[in-house]
């Protein structure tokens, strides 16, 4: 039968006999070059990302470089099976790199080598239901099966040559990482994070360099690397009086620093750390003040939840800088989003709807309601006084009634509103 695949196969130098990097068959290279590689990468990263990397999966950095590797790989695999590029001499150079990104960030060895079982089974099975479909025609002069079998010699071959040179690169890199003081500290952070502190020694904490009973704060600089940050660190440990800081790298591209006291916060405290942030224009989330060992992973969470609030916000709407304390309101009435949403509804009505004449209304509620005074809110929505009276009343005639009734609910109500982007569906 023609077309058949030859039983001469190409064997790689130094590998065992079953290994085999033989291309498909030609009248099979139409089919090859016609399989939808950039499918086949979605479909790889949104298996990964959901059943191993999914802490990672809001990383954009970690992301890209993933994508980059499933790419290189995906296209790679297909050169060999036509038999345009020979295994040996495959470019591996973002796959590679990904696997330093994953020493860098601490993610388990286990966990790459199951990233890669996912990535090459999803792989096999888009490629054998991909040719299985087209070579069902009986004209077609080729053994179906043993073209399908071919592929996945080729495939398990491909996968064993890729994951040999990234446990390699993985383990070369987190070796190096062991041997650096920032690893182990960052090793011990790690440890503190997951309650795991007692098991500390004195060493552990003398290499942590950082008082853990004290009073910590932590600030989430969201979108700042750990250089950055790190250069940072020392402004704010300085202006804020703290007695010690530690920086650590939460992803790629974001970072944690916590500061810590050994006497109480007070307001100067804040206001000093506040002040640096805003003059370097950073974007940052700050826990509140939590003391002891429980209070190091606390001050983090909270911290984390003042972000979702400030992200939520919106780049308009959210100050770069935000506190735990100013965003406790949403964050309590959000745990249970289905209610908040009900509870915005009732308490709005017209007012919670998205046209552009509630938007102005609910701003000039909520400045009337932060500063006190329709003069002082005029002031600061930079409008005339009796603007800001006219809408205070259109904004009773849509309520039908007082602002002055549930006072408290239409202000929280207005707050969430901020968060919620269509109460009212």
């Amino acid at each position: 039968m023609t077309g058949q695949i030859s039983p001469e196969r190409v064997l790689l130098p130094r590998d065992a006999a079953w290994f085999d990097a033989c291309p498909l068959p030609e009248a099979v290279h139409p089919h090859v070059a016609a399989f939808d590689i950039p499918v086949l990468v979605d479909l790889v990263i949104e298996r990964c990302a959901s059943t191993v990397f999914a802490q990672h999966h809001e990383d954009a950095d970690f992301v890209a470089a993933l994508r980059a590797s499933v790419t290189q790989n995906a296209y790679a695999l297909r050169d060999v099976l036509l038999g345009t590029r020979d295994l040996a001499a495959v470019e591996l150079d973002r796959v590679l790199h990904f696997a330093s990104v994953q020493a860098r960030l601490h993610i388990p060895q286990k966990s790459m080598q199951r990233s890669y079982r996912v990535s090459f089974f999803t792989q096999w099975e888009l490629w054998t239901a991909h040719l299985r479909e087209r070579l069902q025609d009986p004209a077609a002069e080729l053994d179906a099966a043993e073209v399908l079998s071919q592929l996945t010699r080729v495939l398990l071959t491909y996968q064993d040559h890729v994951a040999s040179q990234v446990a390699e690169t993985y383990t070369r890199d987190q070796q190096a990482l062991n041997r650096s003081r920032a690893h182990v500290r960052r090793s011990l952070v790690r440890d503190l994070l997951r309650g795991e502190a007692a098991e500390m020694t004195a060493s552990d904490l003398a290499i942590l360099a950082y008082p853990l009973h004290a009073s910590h704060v932590a600030v989430l600089l969201p979108d700042m690397t750990e250089g950055a940050a790190g250069s940072l660190s020392e402004a704010l440990r300085t202006t804020s009086h703290s007695h010690e800081k530690l920086v650590y790298p939460v992803s790629m591209s974001s970072t944690v620093v916590w500061l810590c006291r050994l006497e109480p916060w007070q307001s100067v405290h804040w206001e000093g750390l506040i002040e640096v942030l805003g003059r370097v224009g950073a974007t940052a989330s700050i826990g509140d003040a939590e003391a002891d060992v429980g209070g190091f992973a606390r001050t983090l969470e909270q911290a984390r939840e003042t972000e979702r609030v400030r992200a939520r916000w919106g780049a308009v709407d959210s100050p770069p800088v935000m506190r735990y304390a100013d965003a406790g309101l949403e964050i309590l009435l959000t745990q249970d989003e289905k209610l908040a949403r009900s509870f915005v509804t009732t308490e709005l009505g017209p007012l919670a709807e998205t046209t552009a004449e509630a938007r102005r209304l609910r701003e000039t509620l909520e400045a009337s309601f932060r500063c006190g005074s329709h003069v002082a809110a005029a002031q600061q929505l930079e409008l005339h006084e009796h603007t800001v009276r006219n809408r205070l009343h259109r904004a009773e005639e849509l309520l039908g009634r007082s602002l002055q009734d549930r006072r408290v609910e239409l202000q929280v109500a207005v707050r969430l509103m901020r968060m919620l982007e269509s109460p009212t569906e």
